[in-house]
C-alpha cells in the first residue's frame, strides 16, 4: 500500500493535479498530463492501479493462476486510439491475442467460427493490468492505494483557488471502539491542486451515502456539470465467473472448450467464454501447466436479478454469501456448455469428460456496462470529458465516448487536453 502525506505548499513547483481513479481514464490522464510537466497524483480506492482491466491472481503460489476478471480484450478502431495502444506496445506493455474466436450456440453446442479471424485481438501483457501498472510508473505520478477520496474543499474563489483532496484509508481498520466497532482513521488533506480529475464514476454515486453515511464525494467540489453528467449515465451490473480447472487422471488431453473465445447466445446466465490462458505471457499457458484458467462473463439479465434478489454491500458477509451462489450457478452453466460442445462430433456417444476444479470464485462489477447517459453531456461540455471550467474540474471515463477500453482511454486523453487548457488559463500565482 502507498503512504500518503499532507503535501507542502507547491510554490514554484509544476502545478499539481489531482486524479481520483487509477483505471484506464484516470492513468491516461495522469501520464499526459505529467507528460506535460504537471505532478500528478493518483488516487485508488483498491489495492492497486487498473479498475476493469484488473487482474485477479490465484493458485498455489497466490499467483500463478490469472484471470481477466473485467475486460477481456480490447481493440483499436479509432486513430487517436491506434496511436495511444502502439504507445504502449512499444513499452511492451500489450500484446496481440491470438486463436479461434467466434459464437456458441447455447441450445446446440455448437461452434462457429468468426468467418475471418483477422480481428486485432489487444490484451496487457503479462497481465491485463499490465498497461495500469506501466502509466502509473511513468515520471510525474504519485499513485496512491488504498485511500477512499472523500470530500474536496478549496477551489476556485476560495482562499488561494486551489483544491485540497480529503481522504481516508478504504482498507478495514484495525482499531476498535469499547464496543468492538472499527474506529476509522483520521482523514489526510494533501493540499495545492490546481485542477481536480474524476475518473472514477463512484465519485458521484450514492454509494457513499449508503455504505459510509456520505455524501458522494463530487458533491463537495460544487461542480454540477461535472456531477450530473457522471449520474447520467446509468449502470447495468456483471458477474465474472474465474475457474481454473484440472483434467482428472484418465480424461485424456480434453480442453473444457476448443475455442479461445466465444460470445454465448440464447444462454440466461453466460454470455460470453474466454480461455484466459491462452493469452500472450500467461503462465497457464506453458505447454507443461497443468491448470487452465477460465474467465465467464454472465448476462446482464442473469446480474439484474441476482442483485435483485439479494441486494448487499460489498466486504460483507452476505455479498461474499452471494459471490458464493453466483461462482456455483455460473459453475454449474458453464460445465453444461462444455458438455454440449463435448457431445457434438458426428456420430458419436456424447463425450463425459470430467474436470477437476481447481479453483473457483466470482466478481461483482456493479457498473460494468454503462449506457450513453453520459456521451451528449460529456460531448457538449468538454469533447470527450465532463467539464466545469470555471470550478476547474473534468470528469472522464469509458460512460463518455464508448463502454470499453477506447473509450476510457480517449476520454483520459480528452481531460488532459482540458486540464491543460485550464492550467494555461489560470494565474501564475494559484498554480
Amino acid at each position: 500500500m502507498a503512504a500518503s502525506r499532507d503535501a507542502p505548499d507547491s510554490g514554484g513547483s509544476p502545478p499539481r493535479v489531482a486524479v481520483v481513479g487509477a483505471g484506464i481514464s484516470g492513468l491516461t490522464a495522469a501520464s499526459r498530463l505529467a507528460r506535460g510537466g504537471c505532478a500528478v497524483t493518483v488516487y485508488e480506492t483498491g489495492r492497486g492501479p487498473g479498475g476493469r482491466t484488473s487482474t485477479r491472481r490465484a493458485g498455489p503460489d497466490g499467483a500463478g493462476w490469472q484471470f481477466d476478471h473485467g475486460a477481456q480484450y480490447f481493440s483499436a478502431k479509432d486513430p487517436a486510439f491506434r496511436a495511444i495502444v502502439e504507445d504502449w506496445h512499444a513499452d511492451g506493455l500489450v500484446a496481440e491475442w491470438t486463436g479461434t474466436f467466434g459464437a456458441l450456440d447455447a441450445a446446440t453446442g455448437t461452434f462457429v467460427p468468426e468467418e475471418t479471424q483477422t480481428k486485432e485481438r489487444w490484451v496487457g501483457t503479462p497481465s491485463m493490468n499490465a498497461v495500469a501498472k506501466g502509466l502509473a510508473r511513468r515520471s510525474g505520478i504519485s499513485l496512491v492505494t488504498s485511500r477512499r477520496v472523500t470530500s474536496f474543499e478549496g477551489g476556485p474563489g476560495v482562499g488561494d483557488g486551489s483544491w485540497t483532496v480529503v481522504h481516508r484509508s478504504s482498507a478495514p481498520s484495525a482499531r476498535t471502539d469499547a464496543n468492538g466497532d472499527p474506529v476509522p482513521e483520521p482523514p489526510r488533506r494533501d493540499a495545492r491542486f490546481v485542477a481536480v480529475v474524476a475518473a472514477d464514476k463512484q465519485a458521484a454515486s450514492d454509494r457513499s451515502v449508503r455504505v459510509y453515511g456520505e455524501d458522494p464525494p463530487i458533491a463537495s467540489a460544487a461542480a454540477p456539470a461535472v456531477r450530473e453528467g457522471m449520474r447520467a449515465s446509468g449502470q447495468t451490473p456483471s458477474f465474472a465467473l474465474m475457474l481454473a480447472v484440472k483434467k482428472k487422471t484418465g480424461a485424456g488431453d480434453v480442453p473444457l472448450f476448443e475455442f479461445q473465445g466465444a460470445t454465448v447466445a440464447g444462454d440466461d446466465v453466460v454470455a460470453w467464454i474466454a480461455d484466459d490462458s491462452s493469452k500472450p505471457g500467461r503462465p497457464t499457458g506453458a505447454p507443461d501447466a497443468d491448470v487452465t484458467c477460465w474467465v465467464a462473463q454472465s448476462t446482464p439479465g442473469y446480474a439484474a436479478r441476482r442483485v435483485k434478489a439479494m441486494a448487499t454491500v460489498p466486504g460483507t458477509a452476505p455479498h461474499q454469501a452471494l459471490l458464493n451462489e453466483v461462482a456455483e450457478e455460473m459453475t454449474e452453466a458453464l460445465l453444461g456448455l462444455a458438455a454440449k460442445c463435448a457431445g457434438r462430433g458426428a456420430g458419436e456417444a456424447e463425450k463425459r469428460v470430467e474436470y477437476e476444479i481447481a479453483h473457483v470464485a466470482a466478481h461483482r462489477w456493479g457498473a460494468a456496462f454503462p449506457d450513453d447517459g453520459a456521451v451528449a453531456a460529456a460531448a457538449a461540455s468538454g469533447k470527450g470529458c465532463l467539464l466545469d471550467a470555471e470550478r476547474r474540474v473534468v470528469g472522464c471515463g469509458d460512460f463518455c465516448v464508448s463502454p470499453k477500453v477506447e473509450g476510457a482511454a480517449l476520454s483520459g486523453a480528452a481531460a488532459a487536453a482540458r486540464v491543460a487548457e485550464l492550467i494555461a488559463e489560470t494565474p501564475a500565482a494559484s498554480l
